[in-house]
């Protein structure tokens, strides 16, 4: 747990030691100490991540000639300026990554890496065990220590300190950390053995020493395959529509084989969401090909592509960790259309040695890839090119985006008005008890003006505006809603105070099903942001105002 909020420390070199041992409850100073009792003498170290340089200060203070690297300008400065006076260490500070600092082949004895790897992503990882193998002299060591998932029981609470840290984190607008699910089937089929562990807070923290084994190149490591049929496939299909697409589902980014693919066989690239890989596998049929899933982070290609998660980083990442060119002759990679919005192909590499593909668009849908695929030349008919938002497209959509909107938006007020209701109550008297039956009719307006939006969308194709979509299913569902009203409690009063929330949880919700539509662009929704910004605020303030004194009055 305490990598993420590494996070934070790292910008203060100072005080970071001090807090990070804190942090660890004086941990990190036993992975130090285990890995100062594995030096063999003089030996020529790589560190990697080396932070303020307390162990690579100890480390040459042995006798070792010290490489050590940080990415971090403040980290290497303190070290730096902390350099021990009056001592013959042979010891070197220089700012960078394993990734563009010149280290020569096979030149290191020793390379170290503590609470570093968990800012890698799973690929990025693979990719930095591929350099360390080659940095490596044969039987040279890797000592890599970091934070892990805890075990059994602990489980539970490191979850619940992640997501606690994660807060924190997003409040200080950072990045948290990648959690290390896969990692430690990596290093064998790369080409390391492990020879030494310790583990402390029951695997939170873990050290690992491996040997580099006897091979002409490192290899790859290649995911298991996953099961996509069968009912928990359909159950994770399930968590993906019932739950909002809040929960980011991520499988093991990495190739994978519909069929059994040869080295002509195509090479689809997509998300690696549990979603995506689940319906593009049962389209296939069976179909020869190779899937390659890049590391989207668990989310699907739309919004992946128009996160930044999903690009040109992304796919050059993916080819270089997996190895696809070693296992196929094809030199076309083909991509989902959706994934357009986010990789720039006049800026992929140029050099055939490091990304020798061509990008090829498929169809907008998965299922239309057995059509594409059996076609001489691969090509796409104008049908498979178009986005066509159909009504069983809509109501899974509509589906997802209001159990969204129900955990990310309306989950706190509604247990907010549910302890509030609950004190007065016990305060006041039963009569506020019953008003709980207002929580569950709160929620079936919210439901009601997104069945509304979802089924009726394709009457606001006049206008990309969804501003403008949004008044018009506003003026529609106030009826609708006002109608239900006077069916279920006959009070013109209780109208009044209502139909201001009707009408801004019907244009609330229409902006934000934007992103669900694939109806406009990225930039448009942007543009029409600030006009949007205000018209919320202003009609955000009149429902509460009015919802309160409806609550009370009635």
């Amino acid at each position: 747990m305490a990598v993420i909020y590494m996070r934070k420390l790292e910008k203060e070199p100072e005080s970071y030691d001090s807090k990070f041992t804190t942090l660890t409850r004086g941990v990190n100073l036993k992975v130090q100490e285990w890995i100062l009792e594995r030096l063999n003498g003089t030996e020529s170290i790589l560190e990697l991540g080396c932070g303020t340089g307390k162990l690579a200060t100890k480390m040459a203070q042995k006798g070792s000639e010290v490489l050590a690297i940080d990415k971090n300008f403040l980290m290497i400065n303190h070290a730096m300026q902390n350099y021990p006076p009056n001592e013959d260490i042979n010891l070197t500070y220089q700012i960078g990554t394993i990734d563009n600092v010149l280290i020569e082949r096979q030149s290191k004895n020793l390379i170290v890496s503590t609470f570093m790897l968990s800012e890698l992503r799973p690929l990025e990882q693979q990719i930095f065990l591929r350099k360390a193998w080659d940095a490596l002299t044969p039987n040279g060591r890797l000592i890599i220590a970091d934070g892990f998932v805890s075990s059994g029981f602990w489980k539970i609470t490191f979850k619940i300190k992640r997501w606690w840290y994660k807060k924190k984190l997003k409040r200080f607008r950072l990045k948290p950390t990648y959690l290390l699910n896969w990692f430690h089937g990596y290093p064998e089929p790369i080409g390391f053995q492990i020879i030494a562990y310790q583990g402390w807070n029951h695997g939170a923290i873990q050290v690992m020493e491996y040997r580099k084994t006897h091979k002409e190149a490192p290899g790859y490591y290649l995911p298991a395959q996953k099961k996509f049929k069968g009912i928990k496939s359909q159950l994770e299909i399930y968590r993906c529509l019932f739950t909002g697409q809040v929960d980011r589902v991520p499988i093991e980014p990495g190739i994978y084989k519909s069929g059994n693919p040869t080295k002509i066989s195509p090479i689809l690239v997509t998300a690696n969401y549990v979603y995506t890989y689940i319906k593009i596998m049962r389209d296939l049929k069976g179909i020869d090909a190779w899937i390659l899933c890049v590391d989207s982070n668990g989310i699907n290609v739309w919004c992946a592509a128009r996160g930044n998660d999903f690009g040109n980083n992304q796919l050059v990442e993916a080819v270089e960790a997996m190895g696809i060119t070693e296992m196929t002759e094809t030199r076309t990679l083909i991509l989902p259309q959706l994934s357009a919005g986010g990789v720039a192909v006049p800026c992929l590499p140029k050099k055939a040695d490091k990304f020798p593909f061509t990008v090829k668009y498929g169809p907008i849908w998965s299922k239309n890839l057995p059509q594409y695929l059996n076609v001489n030349p691969v090509r796409k008919t104008d049908k498979m090119k178009l986005a066509k938002f159909t009504l069983s497209h809509r109501i899974r959509a509509g589906l997802t985006h209001t159990m969204f909107l129900f955990r990310k938006i309306f989950i706190y007020p509604i247990i907010g008005m549910s302890i509030l209701f609950f004190l007065l109550g016990f305060i006041f008297g039963g009569e506020w008890f019953h008003k709980f039956w207002w929580i569950g009719e709160f929620s079936l307006w919210i439901v009601i003006a997104n069945s509304f939006i979802t089924l009726f969308y394709p009457i606001s194709k006049f206008t990309r505006n969804f501003i403008y979509k949004g008044m018009l299913f506003a003026s529609f569902n106030l009826f609708i809603l006002i109608g239900l009203n006077w069916i279920i409690h006959h009070n013109f009063l209780n109208i009044l105070w209502y139909s201001w929330f009707y009408f801004w949880i019907t244009i609330f919700s229409t902006m934000s099903f934007s992103g669900y539509t694939m109806a406009t662009s990225p930039n448009e929704i942007q543009a029409e942001y600030p006009t949007f910004s205000l018209i919320n605020k202003v009609l955000l303030t009149l429902s509460v105002i009015f919802l309160a004194l409806g609550i009370i009055v009635y």
